[in-house]
């Protein structure tokens, strides 16, 4: 599952409606352009089950995100009900409630100021291309005076996501269950900032291989910025000292990795680094490469969510 990385022009099985209409949503599997002239070679590639570690590495805490923060980031989207008590737009059911009360109806605004927001979903579908639903309750106590400036404490015992979560384009998580709670702001509009931070001992287990990560700290950004000319999006992933556990062995990510997109399928290039480093020793990377493509490399075997 994944998400979160500004909004590109190509929504493929994303979270469709709701998700083409925001500057942050990403496109499905992003590859890099063909290029024009010489290059140096590709860099070697780890094999594919150790490449998919470190991708699912980079993924986990965005697609954490994604469900932790269903209540002010999918089922309210800028402050506007999308789903008010009823059917979801594609699928399944939703029900809420502010500070105790009935929830606000579709099409109306939350209320500024402080107030808790809770949702309860029923395999509400958001994205009838990709099948991305989600199912469980999650709570949101926010602080906002306006709704380009959003603070939250967001939680939920379980959370499960099923279909592959947009936004991160990489999509070796398709099944997971998120618990736990965070610290989750978004800044400016439209290009925005969302910072997100998970307590200590929050959780996602992958279903599919009944693993689980757990966070020990640091944050994750996403950083919205104007595109560059001829490009339809550009966006940063930040990870500060974020720290993955699983099964015992715990990770650090360091670093940030910038997706620009084309207005083309298979135009998006990466600059940057993501680095993965397990007791002071660097294990793996993730970056944009000479011909900013994506790349991926692993000194020492990674265990795999």
């Amino acid at each position: 599952m994944s998400r979160r990385l500004g909004l590109i022009a190509v929504c493929v099985g994303l979270l469709a409606s709701a998700g083409c209409s925001k500057e942050r949503r990403l496109p499905t599997s992003p590859t890099a352009p063909v290029p024009a002239g010489p290059t140096e070679p590709a860099p070697p590639q780890p094999p594919s089950a150790q490449r998919l570690a470190a991708l699912a590495l980079f993924e986990a805490v965005i697609d954490h995100e994604v469900l932790m923060t269903s209540p002010l980031d999918w089922v309210a989207q800028d402050g506007k009900v999308v789903w008010g008590n009823g059917p979801c737009a594609d699928g399944g059911s939703v029900q809420g409630s502010l500070d105790g009360s009935v929830s606000p109806a579709s099409g109306t605004f939350l209320p500024t100021g402080s107030h808790t927001y809770v949702v309860s979903m029923n395999d509400c579908l958001l994205d009838s291309l990709g099948g991305t639903a989600l199912t469980g309750m999650a709570s949101a106590a926010y602080r906002v005076t306006d709704w380009s400036n959003v603070s939250a404490m967001v939680s939920a015992d379980s959370v499960r996501g099923r279909g592959c979560l947009p936004e991160v384009g990489f999509y070796e998580l398709c099944d997971v269950t998120a618990g736990g709670s965070a610290v989750w702001t978004s800044v400016g509009s439209p290009y925005r900032t969302t910072t997100y931070t998970p307590a200590t001992g929050s959780r996602l287990v992958n279903n599919s291989t009944g693993n689980q990560a757990t966070f020990g700290g640091g944050s994750y950004s996403q950083i919205g910025y104007p595109p560059p000319q001829g490009s339809s999006a550009r966006a940063e992933s930040r990870f500060d000292n974020l720290k993955v556990a699983i099964n015992g062995s715990e990770y650090t990510l360091n670093g940030s990795l910038e997706f620009t997109f084309g207005f083309r399928s298979g135009s998006t290039t990466y600059s940057g680094e993501i680095r993965i480093i397990n007791n002071g020793t660097l294990v793996a990377r993730i970056y944009g490469d000479v011909r900013n493509a994506l790349a991926v490399e692993v000194l020492v075997p990674l265990v795999p969510l």
